[in-house]
Parts: C-alpha cells; sequence; structure tokens
C-alpha cells in the first residue's frame, strides 16, 4: 500500500479557517486586466486562461489539494490530495453586458469577492470576464489566507504571467495520480505526538540565566510585547468601524510610482511612509466632507513580510505587523510624511515589525479547538466594548517594474484586495507594478455607499503631496471645502445582465504531477 500523504497546517494559517464567517470570508486576490490583443502569433490570451493553467497547475501541488480535518478538531487541519479534483470548478467564465465599462466590472467583482469558498475543495477560483470597453479581459483571483499570505510570492497567478509575450516552456507534466490521504485515527495519532512543546523546554532550561536574558531582550519577543501593547491602546472607531454584512463595494486608483518616489525623496522617509501619509490625508478630507468628526489619528493595521531569501517560494503565512498611528490632522503634507516617518521609525526600532515567528510558533502549540473558540471571540461584536483597535488595514506590496503577459496579452492593469473582517468595513490593498501604484479599496457596501468619494480624495492626496514635493518652499495650506450630503446605499441589488457559468478547461489527456519539489522551481516575478 502506498505510504499516505498529508502536509498539516501552521497554526496561524489555522486559525484563517476558524475566523471565517458568512459575512467575512477570509480570501485575497486581485482583478487582472489585460489587453484583448495579443503581442505574439497564436497567442491564446487571456481567453485561453484555463489552458495555461491546465499546463502549469502541476507546479503548485497545492491547488489540487483540500482540507482535511481532525477529529474533534484536536490538532491543525492536514492538506492531501483531492481524489476529486475538477479544474472547471475552479475556473468560470462570465461576461459583461454592455457597456461592459469599469464600474459595471467594479459591480461585477464585488460580487465574486462576495462569495466564500467552499471548504471542502481546494481553496481558490479564478473567474475569466470578458465583455469589456476596448476588448480587454478582466481574471479575478481568490485564494484562501489559508493557503498563501498576500506578501509571499508563490501564488497561481504568479506562474500563469510571463515577463514577455512568448509564454515560457515547462514541458509536458506527468499524468496526475491522487497521494492517498491518511485516516483519521492516524492522523489523530500523529496530531497528539506534534502537540506538546517538550523538546523546546527542554532546550531552554539548559540556557545560562544570562543567556536566557539576552535571547528574550534580543528576540522577537520584545516586539511582540511592543505590537501587543499598541494594540491595547484606545483607538476611536470611524463610521466603517462597524459589525460588516455579507455584500461588498470595490474601487481601484492608479498613481504613477515616480510620484510616490518625488514624496519620500523630498520629505525623507520610504514609498510605505508616503503610502500611509496620502491615505491618512485622504481619510481625513473624506470625513469632513461627508460631516463626520475627524479625530486626531487613524490607526493602521500594516502587515510586514517576515521571510528570508531561503523561504521565499514556501506556503503558508509568514508575516507581522505595525500598528501606526497616521496623523489625520489639517497640516501640510511635509508635516504629515515627518510624523508618518518617525512613527513607523519608532515602531521598526522597537522591533515590533519582527515578531512573528514567535508569535507563529506560539500559535503552532495551540490546538485546533481552542483556536476556533479564539476566532469566534474575535469576530463576535462585544455590546459593551465597540471595536477601536485599529480602524483599518493596508497592506503594501512590492511588484515588478516591467510588464508581464499572459497567453500573449499584456497585463495593464491590477487591482488587489484584501478581505474586510469583523468591524473593518474598509480595507486597503496597495501594489506596484510596471510604473505605477495600483491601491484596491475592498468595503462593506452598506457602511460605505460612497466608496468613489474616498477614492477621488486618495487620487487628489497623491496630486497634491507630489506637487508640494517638487515645489517651491512657499507651499499654502489647503482650504477645506463644502460638506456634502452623503450618498445612500442602494436598496435594490444592480442587475449587471451576466452571464456567468463555467468553463472546462481543454483536457490534453495528461495532467500533472512532478513532485512537491517543483513547487519552488518558480519564476521570481514580485
Amino acid at each position: 500500500m502506498p505510504k499516505a500523504h498529508y502536509e498539516p497546517l501552521s497554526g496561524f494559517d489555522t486559525w484563517f479557517l476558524y475566523g471565517e464567517r458568512h459575512e467575512a470570508p477570509l480570501h485575497i486576490g486581485a482583478a487582472y486586466i489585460f489587453e484583448g490583443r495579443t503581442q505574439t502569433k497564436g497567442g491564446r490570451g487571456a481567453l485561453g486562461l484555463a489552458r495555461t493553467i491546465e499546463e502549469r497547475l502541476h507546479l503548485v501541488p497545492r491547488y489540487r489539494q483540500k482540507l482535511l480535518w481532525a477529529p474533534v478538531n484536536l490538532g491543525q487541519p492536514v492538506w492531501v490530495d483531492d481524489p476529486d479534483f475538477d479544474l472547471s470548478f475552479h475556473v468560470r467564465r462570465a461576461a459583461l453586458a454592455s457597456p461592459g465599462d469599469d464600474d459595471r466590472l467594479r459591480e461585477y467583482v464585488a460580487r465574486v469577492f462576495a462569495r466564500p469558498l467552499d471548504l471542502n475543495k481546494p481553496l481558490w477560483e479564478m473567474t475569466i470576464i470578458e465583455g469589456l470597453t476596448e476588448g480587454r479581459v478582466a481574471v479575478v483571483s481568490k485564494v484562501h489566507h489559508a493557503m498563501v499570505d498576500g506578501i509571499s510570492t508563490l501564488d497561481i497567478a504568479t506562474l500563469l504571467l510571463d515577463p514577455g509575450p512568448d509564454p515560457a516552456k515547462y514541458g509536458r507534466p506527468k499524468r496526475w495520480k491522487p497521494r492517498p490521504a491518511p485516516s483519521r485515527g492516524e492522523l489523530l495519532r500523529q496530531t497528539v505526538d506534534r502537540l506538546s512543546p517538550a523538546e523546546w523546554v527542554k532546550s531552554v532550561i539548559r540556557l545560562r540565566p544570562q543567556q536566557l536574558v539576552a535571547a528574550v531582550m534580543q528576540s522577537p519577543w520584545a516586539g511582540g510585547v511592543q505590537l501587543a501593547l499598541s494594540w491595547l491602546r484606545p483607538g476611536e472607531p470611524m463610521f466603517f468601524n462597524r459589525p460588516i454584512g455579507p455584500h461588498r463595494r470595490v474601487h481601484s486608483v492608479k498613481v504613477p510610482l515616480q510620484s510616490l518616489k518625488d514624496i519620500k525623496n523630498s520629505f525623507g522617509g520610504t514609498v510605505n511612509d508616503a503610502v500611509l501619509a496620502v491615505i491618512g490625508e485622504a481619510i481625513s478630507r473624506w470625513l469632513y466632507e461627508r460631516g463626520e468628526a475627524v479625530p486626531e489619528t487613524l490607526r493602521v493595521f500594516a502587515p510586514v513580510s517576515v521571510r528570508d531569501d531561503s523561504q521565499r517560494y514556501q506556503l503558508g503565512n509568514l508575516v507581522s505587523a505595525m500598528v501606526v498611528d497616521v496623523p489625520l490632522a489639517p497640516m501640510l503634507p511635509k508635516d504629515r510624511m515627518n510624523l508618518v516617518t518617525t512613527n513607523t521609525g519608532d515602531l521598526k526600532r522597537s522591533r515590533a515589525a519582527v515578531a512573528a515567528r514567535t508569535l507563529t510558533h506560539i500559535a503552532n502549540w495551540a490546538p485546533a479547538t481552542l483556536q476556533g473558540l479564539a476566532g469566534r471571540a474575535m469576530t463576535s461584536q462585544l455590546q459593551w466594548s465597540p471595536q477601536s483597535i485599529v480602524n483599518i488595514v493596508a497592506t503594501n506590496i512590492p511588484g515588478p517594474q516591467f510588464p508581464f503577459y499572459t497567453g500573449g496579452a499584456e497585463l495593464i492593469e491590477v487591482w488587489p484586495f484584501v478581505s474586510i473582517y469583523h468591524s473593518l468595513g474598509l480595507n486597503i490593498a496597495i501594489v506596484s507594478y510596471n510604473g505605477s501604484v495600483f491601491f484596491g479599496l475592498l468595503a462593506d457596501r452598506d457602511l460605505v455607499p460612497d466608496l468613489a468619494d474616498f477614492a477621488r480624495h486618495l487620487e487628489q492626496s497623491v496630486i497634491e503631496f507630489r506637487g508640494a514635493a517638487v515645489a517651491k518652499p512657499t507651499v499654502r495650506r489647503r482650504s477645506r471645502r463644502a460638506t456634502r450630503p452623503r450618498q445612500q446605499a442602494s436598496e435594490q441589488a444592480v442587475d449587471l445582465g451576466v452571464d456567468d457559468h463555467s468553463v472546462v478547461a481543454a483536457p490534453n489527456g495528461h495532467r500533472g504531477d512532478v513532485g512537491t519539489e517543483a513547487a519552488a522551481k518558480v519564476h521570481d516575478v514580485v
């Protein structure tokens, strides 16, 4: 009998499963927009993506695996090969009704992102959308946060992209055959063996007292304490910091990367500091325009990757975070940028941004039953204590500064999205690509009916910050605009005229599995 094969989830990945709710699915992803024409003879373009996936799926075996849950949730779930894997379930096709403009596309993308993934199948999905203006084709990619984190570099979407119009050649894959999964009894025995931290305790006892103190002070524990204390500081909820519902709204903003570089070159700091500063400016203007009270600070949860080069193509989540206080009071762009740079610099020096390894190890010890209870507690709104730890999540992902293609069609825009959660009714994902920076805005549809207004302020803030950065030293203070009446959420569903159906990938009689080591043999694309 062949030996059973399975791969356990980390504790951190497991949390994303138990923390999920119907109104808060924890998948991440993006909308990729391609040219309609191809730049290579015989290229299949983005409409032929299903065939491209079939040819390259063997490079990421995880995308043919599903979850196997441990008995009574004693221990983490594990990944096992799905013997019933069907590519047509994961690759779907849709067409927008005329005029197929960006507004109609956003409406459809919002509906796609509102739907949870099926936890009984491999946790990913792609929707190919045609009917856009100028012949463009959009591809909406969704993958569960438990499979791959937002700032890792290994994702099936990256494998589908080529650095030139001519598609990369990977050779014909071997016929895929699912490996047998363990029985629940065998899984339970293995889980019990992994739960004890006895070996770690023995290694600590062998340390001398002075060695132990030095190890703690110089390790991510110190950063973990700083990060935990920053979470405990009370903040001030905004109008979108209320329990979310199941419906979504999306928007996107595209700005030149050089504009943000000009800001950081003139005022100091980093491009990430410039991103946080313009977000703060846009939030401040938006709140004022809505007639909302403008608090002193915006609390931003900013994920940070702690992968080193040896872990670059490993699946799973290795992230930490900083909680950054971004000032919202009216001030000059230079002053706001300087305050953000000071705050992020203090957090980096306190080691709050490198605490993930310690926190992840703690999560590995926690039985999944306790993690399930923790997830339920964190997603339950406390009636006596409004959520006020952070206001938004803003994750910034550096990408390649040259064009990518699929089937010879150039990728021209990326709309990245990170899940909203609990009382975080608005989150922002940022990715740089080919000389531009794309802000992807995902919000609760009812809490944030005027998301387009925030997008407008965000774009205008980048323009004005960049103008201040390259202008003469004398810069006038900006003037407040008159308060506008708030927009109300639509009470009726929008008929998009969309035909949504599955598309079956063209079979060639061969399915691929070249072994798990093939997962590391991919292009460095981000």
